[in-house]
């Protein structure tokens, strides 16, 4: 037992060795130490990522079969180095590249988004801009003819109306640039524009300020035809606002106690497979809206369907889009022609497919117009780096009967032409009178409502 008040000091050579020169002994413990250090957290680091460097190496091996890596950049050293013409900068020249690998691959609603096309694309499905809050058409003249004031829009603050046609936009005249001069209605929110407007016989100006408009894709009025009080509405897309607006026009229908209704959707191409889908689910009795089947293995093909005024889509938690359920019961008619597409169709189809046996004729529906354009695939985006985002197909989508009509089209029950002149006309100005197709529908209605 050693004594308390005495230190303890090791004997033989290497303590003696220790004790002689305690400061490179220490150095060297210090190194030694430092070293089974590291080699702990080396090895313990690779160990920790070694599945994320086996998956980078698998990834680079795939991507390498998919294209000559080594070919591209010899081709591209080449077009540098000798070249007449200058190659685009990095950024444009693989923007350049993934855009010819789209559509090589065939993929006609593939796209590359730069960080402004991704936020304006963004913008336009959420159902917002920034404008005056108006829908125009070219007129033969040149001019801008006003189809659609946006309600609660500045434009409908400012008093301009349907058929009111703008001639300029401050200096710009759109006779002199029709492009220029649209484009120039647009700025940001808070800012002015004056407009010089033609309205019947007389002309005035109008002072709109720009502000955050909702895009108005639902309206809705009632038609009287035959003994029949049949309520139209007509979808210009399907965004983020469209079920909202959709549930409201078909509640006031209701309410005002209409015999039949008619869904307009010609030229509507489409929009989020989500919006159309809620649409569906007030419309149908409970059961399937849609299936969705990917190509790759490595996603999950899904069924969306409604019950008790939830929709769900897959796996995903059921959105709840009415309270209590709800469903149509009185005849339906839909408009459609060669511009009816995509979310669109999948509204048409849906709706005339629960009309058939297979789906115990729950619904009375009749579609009238021209084949649809016939888009029954599923795209997704990915945002990428820079703001930039990649567009591509990844499904197919079926409607309730599982026939897919993409590069078919919907043929409609009722085949009826519109003339070239009558094809003219913008739908927001349609009537009965020059509209041939609007006309065969409610006849067909009337006919459904009172034999």
């Amino acid at each position: 037992m050693n004594d308390q008040n005495q230190p303890f000091v090791p004997s033989g050579p290497r303590a003696a060795w220790r004790v002689r020169h305690p400061r490179l002994f220490t150095a060297l413990a210090c190194l030694v130490t430092g070293l089974i250090v590291f080699l702990v957290t080396f090895f313990s680091i690779v160990g920790h990522y070694r599945n994320e460097i086996e998956d980078y190496r698998a990834h680079y091996v795939k991507s390498s079969d998919k294209y000559d890596a080594g070919l591209l950049e010899a081709a591209i050293g080449l077009l540098d180095a000798n070249a007449l013409y200058d190659l685009p900068d990095r950024r444009e020249l693989t923007e350049t590249m993934i855009e010819a690998a789209i559509a090589a691959m065939g993929d006609r609603y593939g796209t590359f988004f730069t960080d402004a096309e991704y936020a304006e694309y963004s913008t336009g499905l959420a159902g917002n801009f920034v404008g005056i809050g108006v829908t125009v058409q070219q007129t033969d003249g040149g001019n801008a003819r006003i189809v659609l004031v946006h309600a609660g829009s500045p434009a409908e603050e400012s008093g301009l109306l349907a058929g009111d046609v703008i001639t300029s936009v401050g200096d710009l005249r759109f006779i002199d640039g029709y492009d220029e001069a649209f484009a120039a209605i647009a700025g940001e929110a808070g800012t002015s524009v004056d407009l010089t407007v033609l309205r019947g016989a007389g002309t005035i100006t109008v002072n709109v300020t720009r502000a955050d408009v909702v895009k108005q894709t639902v309206i809705r009025r009632i038609e009287n035809y035959g003994g029949s009080k049949i309520g139209y509405v007509y979808i210009s897309g399907f965004d983020g606002h469209t079920y909202e607006q959709f549930r409201d026009a078909v509640s006031y229908l209701e309410t005002e106690g209409v015999d039949a209704l008619l869904f307009d959707v010609r030229s509507n191409g489409g929009g989020l497979l989500s919006e159309v889908a809620k649409v569906l689910a007030y419309l149908l009795p409970d059961g399937v809206i849609a299936y969705v089947d990917y190509r790759s293995d490595a996603l999950s093909d899904y069924v969306i369907s409604s019950q008790d005024g939830y929709v769900r889509m897959g796996a995903a938690l059921p959105e709840l889009y009415c309270e209590g359920g709800h469903r149509i019961t009185v005849p339906v008619a839909v408009l459609v022609n060669g511009k009816t597409a995509s979310a669109a169709e999948l509204f048409t189809s849906a709706l005339r497919d629960y009309a058939t046996a297979a789906f115990d004729n729950a619904l009375d529906v009749t579609v009238v117009g021209t084949t649809t354009y016939g888009k029954g695939t599923v795209q997704t985006t990915y945002p990428m780096s820079g703001g930039t985002a990649l567009k591509m197909t990844i499904a197919h989508y079926d409607p309730p009967s599982r026939v897919n009509y993409d590069g078919e089209g919907i043929a409609p029950d009722e085949v009826v032409e519109l003339t070239a002149e009558e094809e003219k006309i913008s739908v927001y100005l349609r009537t009965k009178e020059n509209d041939p197709q609007l006309l065969a529908a409610l006849a067909r209605l009337d006919q459904t409502v009172d034999p």
